[in-house]
């Protein structure tokens, strides 16, 4: 997402660290995806991986990582993708893969189904996709920014690709949408020579409005407007692999 959204793949995370530039989101993401993880295994797949902060969260339960995002990503930092590629065309085998995620990247495409496709067709049977939707989110200047999905938009997604929807979980609400925008804002006033006296006062505004906007999201909940889902959804035993995304025609390779 913008604002932010995006930028949580360019820094570590963490349940606790409520001092630090959106942690509201951050926290949020790691929980959903805490919920998520008895259902990954195997070979994973990441689209869109940038430097893969949320990693920890499930390569323990995997049997290996793999990562894949485009050779001009903003969000590569320190650990580079095992292999660069749009998630249109996955350079990938059909039925290589137990487990397909994509974090932050969906809303990011012209056409996410193909994406969804993609993943139905390197996925084996049986196999699931951990997907986060965007449902709220400012649009990015530059403009490359297309879609956001209500959970059912979502589900109505997964299902054209050939999946089964096993389970969404909400991301944030409202109220943590509130946070995140004070939060940027005090982001682009903390910047210049002026941050040796900012710095300090706008780390404790974070703590502050994350933990109060954390607090309203409990005690006022907003089932409706959500910052996000991740839903999950599995590719049933014997389906053939979706068609339509170029991957499915061309891209035949693997690692």
């Amino acid at each position: 997402m913008s604002d932010g959204w995006d930028a949580l793949r360019r820094q570590p995370t963490g349940k606790v660290s409520f001092w630090k530039y959106n942690w509201l989101a951050r926290h949020k993401i790691i929980r959903a995806l805490e919920r998520a993880r008895p259902t990954a295994r195997g070979q994973l797949l990441d689209i869109g991986c940038g430097s893969r902060p949320f990693a920890f969260v499930l390569e323990r339960v995997v049997e290996r990582y793999w990562g894949t995002d485009l050779r001009s990503s903003g969000d590569i930092t320190d650990r580079l993708p095992d292999f660069y590629s749009v998630g249109e065309a996955l350079p990938v085998r059909a039925g290589s893969m137990d487990t397909v995620l994509g974090l932050s990247m969906l809303t990011y495409v012209e056409e996410p189904l193909r994406v969804l496709e993609e993943a139905h067709r390197v996925l084996r049977p049986g196999g699931h996709l951990i997907m986060e939707f965007t449902q709220m989110a400012a649009v990015l200047e530059h403009g490359h920014d297309f879609f956001r999905f209500t959970q059912h938009g979502a589900e109505l997604l997964v299902r054209r690709a050939g999946f089964e929807p096993v389970a969404s979980f909400p991301i944030g609400g409202l109220w943590s949408r509130v946070g995140l925008n004070l939060i940027a804002r005090l982001n682009r006033f903390n910047r210049g020579a002026k941050r040796v006296i900012t710095e300090v006062p706008v780390r404790a505004a974070y703590v502050v409005i994350q933990l109060a906007c954390e607090g309203l999201d409990r005690l006022l909940p907003t089932p409706a407007e959500r910052l996000a889902h991740l839903v999950v959804a599995r590719r049933p035993n014997g389906a053939e692999p979706a068609v339509g995304a170029p991957g499915a025609r061309g891209a035949s390779t693997t690692r």
